[in-house]
């Protein structure tokens, strides 16, 4: 072998394996961090070490169709319980899940996720009502109603509660918790974010979720 092929092949080697390099610390670079569980406490979520089966609801979405357990399968679901004449967490709520979900569609990581506000005002908040309004931050957003006793069971499995707050008009106004409920592709209740609430931490948080759930479910 003459001189010259021999640095082009030594040449050809060093390129080569430069390039698996790079491309391994790229590879790490991309690949979510799965956070301690006293690191996803900073970012205000609690998970479970193993998920909670709960019951089969029996609700309906924004158009009038069957919402039930199936209708959690398959995605990653976040599930906000609020209502829509609300005048402040709410709104506030639903304004950074939308924020949070334009960062996952830019990143492409959107496919597998549905945000979904779950109404405690079922007196007021008919199919049509939640139609617009979770159609004003996000066209794929769902809205969800049922039965009073419904609404209490699903909120009593997933550890949010609410209650009616009688005003002095005669109006009132609906107490619930301010978490997001994260429930996995199988229909499993994971675990929860506490607000405060900031978009990017919110992805960050919920992409180790998912990570670790890849990781040892390998789905």
């Amino acid at each position: 072998m003459n001189e010259k092929l021999r640095v082009r092949l030594t040449v050809g080697i060093i390129v080569v394996f430069m390039s698996l390099l790079v491309g391994g610390f790229v590879h790490r670079m991309l690949k979510p961090v799965i956070f301690s569980k006293e690191k996803m406490e900073t970012y205000g979520g609690m998970f479970f070490d193993k998920p909670r089966i709960f019951r089969d609801p029996v609700l309906v979405d924004q158009y009038g169709k069957p919402f039930n357990k199936q209708s959690l399968t398959g995605k990653w679901t976040l599930v906000f319980f609020g209502f829509t004449y609300c005048p402040d967490i709410c709104p506030t709520t639903m304004g950074i899940l939308n924020k949070f979900y334009q960062e996952l569609e830019k990143k492409g990581e959107a496919a597998d996720v549905q945000v979904v506000l779950v109404s405690v005002d079922p007196a007021r908040d008919t199919p049509e009502k939640l139609r617009d309004y979770v159609a004003y931050f996000n066209p794929a957003f769902k809205g969800v109603t049922g039965d009073f006793m419904e609404l209490v069971k699903l909120t009593g499995d997933l550890n949010a509660g609410f209650t009616k707050v009688p005003l002095e008009d005669g109006n009132y106004l609906v107490e619930h918790s301010g978490n997001i409920t994260v429930i996995n592709p199988r229909g499993d209740y994971h675990g929860l974010f506490r607000p405060p609430f900031d978009p990017l931490r919110l992805r960050m948080a919920f992409s180790s979720v998912r990570a670790q759930y890849e990781r040892d479910y390998g789905e």
